[in-house]
């Protein structure tokens, strides 16, 4: 309600003082000054006119190239399902990191080794109940076929000298080695723990797994940067996959034509957009 009521009132306001300005001649008194002619033999001046024209050409191309590059980026098969695969990633990584615990903290009367001890069984403990969910998104984020996502960026974007996204890619790129290396790390102390139980493991566990939580929370928040960068939309995917299931069995659409098949998608595609479209309009007041 706030915001309708907001650009009612801006809308009448900027209508009211228009008709005011008209009203007492500012548009007609703006007409006429010296400063359109002057800015028509500007304009009119070859030197100018030719400068302008090249830095807006640039800029057309420039922004062109980011968006003909986007686009055709998430259009290859291989780079979205890499995209497809790291998104699952950083959804799970959103669920199981706010459960993570806390590392207490001590002071200087505490028991050091009691403390690690205790935030370790904690972690441990964590880890223990969502082993499945720290898998998985460890698998999406950091699998080294993503490598092939990120070549393609670094091919697609560095012609135009795109320092920002390279700067997101970096980050990445420097956080990959922690997650594939820690990972294995972490199940091997898991297996000599589960086949030897001592307080030493357990503590060697538990630091190793509170140092790489914080390695995949800032590796999910990297990739989330850069698909946001991209303008990577999952909604449309998993519509898309969602009708295209309901419509069609897969037993039988493998058996269709090519031909058939494409005209499917290309279908439902056009009811995914309209669907995406009319939701828009329906929550437009909405945040």
């Amino acid at each position: 309600m706030y915001r309708k009521v907001m650009l009612s009132l801006t809308l009448l306001c900027l209508i009211l003082l228009t008709l005011i300005a008209w009203k007492v001649g500012v548009f007609t008194t703006i007409a006429g000054l010296p400063f359109f002619p002057l800015v028509e033999k500007i304009i009119t001046n070859t030197y100018f006119s030719g400068v302008s024209c090249s830095i807006i050409g640039v800029v057309i191309i420039y922004k062109w190239q980011v968006w003909y590059s986007k686009r055709k980026l998430k259009q290859d098969f291989r780079c979205n399902e890499c995209i497809e695969d790291i998104y699952d990633g950083i959804e799970t990584v959103g669920k199981y990191v706010p459960l993570v615990p806390e590392r207490e903290k001590g002071n200087k009367d505490c028991d050091c080794n009691e403390l690690r001890k205790k935030n370790a069984q904690k972690y441990v403990g964590f880890y223990l109940e969502h082993k499945g969910d720290v898998y998985f998104a460890n698998l999406a984020l950091s699998y080294e076929g993503n490598d092939l996502l990120i070549d393609s960026i670094q091919s697609c974007f560095f012609i135009n000298l795109n320092f920002k996204l390279l700067e997101i890619l970096n980050n990445v790129k420097n956080r990959l080695p922690n997650l594939r290396n820690k990972y294995p790390e972490i199940e091997e102390l898991e297996k000599k723990y589960k086949e030897t139980p001592n307080e030493e493991l357990m503590i060697q566990l538990g630091e190793k797994l509170a140092s790489y939580f914080v390695d995949a929370r800032f590796m999910a928040g990297y990739w989330k940067e850069l698909f946001d960068y991209l303008e990577y939309d999952p909604t449309f995917i998993k519509l898309f996959v969602k009708t295209y299931n309901t419509r069609y069995k897969f037993e039988d659409d493998i058996k269709l034509p090519v031909t058939v098949r494409n005209n499917q998608m290309i279908e439902v595609k056009r009811e995914v957009r309209r669907a995406i479209l009319r939701n828009k309009f329906r929550n437009f007041w909405k945040k």
